[in-house]
């Protein structure tokens, strides 16, 4: 079977309906219309977004591996997540925007996602750990578009070094690029890690970084090979 097959095939054998896939699709920070839906059950769309695999895979109770056809057992798959050590973190249920500043609207009662501890590594169980998807190409030599991020938020310009992946916000919108403090200059530059030269330098003066709010530096990012 191919990966839509199985997605239908797993929500028929649980029961649930396309409505209830897309309610609980929302809490998990994935917004999709039903149209969107029934096409990602059908041939209709060329492919799933790689993010939206793993909530998912989440509602029906089985892993992405399975829903790619990786894992043959559903089942099994099911058994071998639930012993998995994980814990709970708050997901941002919008893009960050990777390219130019992308706004994001204030939102309160964020949805709690489960993260095995083997993809956090020392972070696994971190409170001050945020979820967050990246929506853009200004940083795709190392973070693709849609790449789901982990931003540790306890986290001051002073810790910073230059190079660091940091998730900024200025007057309520957001972005993710490196950090480098320009001392020379006095100013902060965060600086796009990109293929495509059309994305530029985001500059902040230290007299005018009022501003400038640092929501958090990036300590996991996933990468599809």
């Amino acid at each position: 079977m191919e990966v839509h097959e199985r997605i239908k095939q797993r929500r028929l054998d649980m029961g649930l309906s396309v409505d209830r896939m897309i309610s609980e699709l929302k809490k998990l920070g994935v917004t999709v219309s039903r149209a969107t839906y029934y096409r990602y059950e059908s041939k209709d769309i060329d492919k799933i977004p790689i993010s939206s695999l793993p909530p998912i895979a989440t509602i029906l109770q089985t892993t992405p591996e399975y829903l790619m056809g990786w894992d043959v057992d559903a089942e099994k798959a099911k058994e071998t997540i639930n012993f998995l050590p994980s814990h709970h973190y708050t997901m941002v249920p919008y893009s960050v925007s990777a390219g130019a500043l992308s706004e994001i609207e204030s939102i309160s009662n964020l949805p709690q996602i489960s993260v095995p501890d083997a993809m956090l590594g020392r972070y696994a169980g971190n409170k001050n750990i945020l979820l967050m998807t990246v929506n853009g190409e200004s940083m795709n030599r190392v973070i693709e578009h849609e790449s789901i991020i982990a931003v540790k938020t306890d986290i001051e310009l002073t810790d910073l070094h230059d190079g660091d992946i940091v998730v900024i916000s200025n007057d309520g919108e957001y972005t993710v690029k490196r950090y480098y403090n320009d001392t020379m200059n006095e100013r902060f530059i965060f600086r796009p890690d990109s293929s495509c030269p059309s994305f530029t330098d985001i500059i902040f003066s230290y007299e005018n970084s009022e501003n400038l709010k640092l929501i958090g530096r990036v300590v996991m990012y996933n990468v599809f090979l």
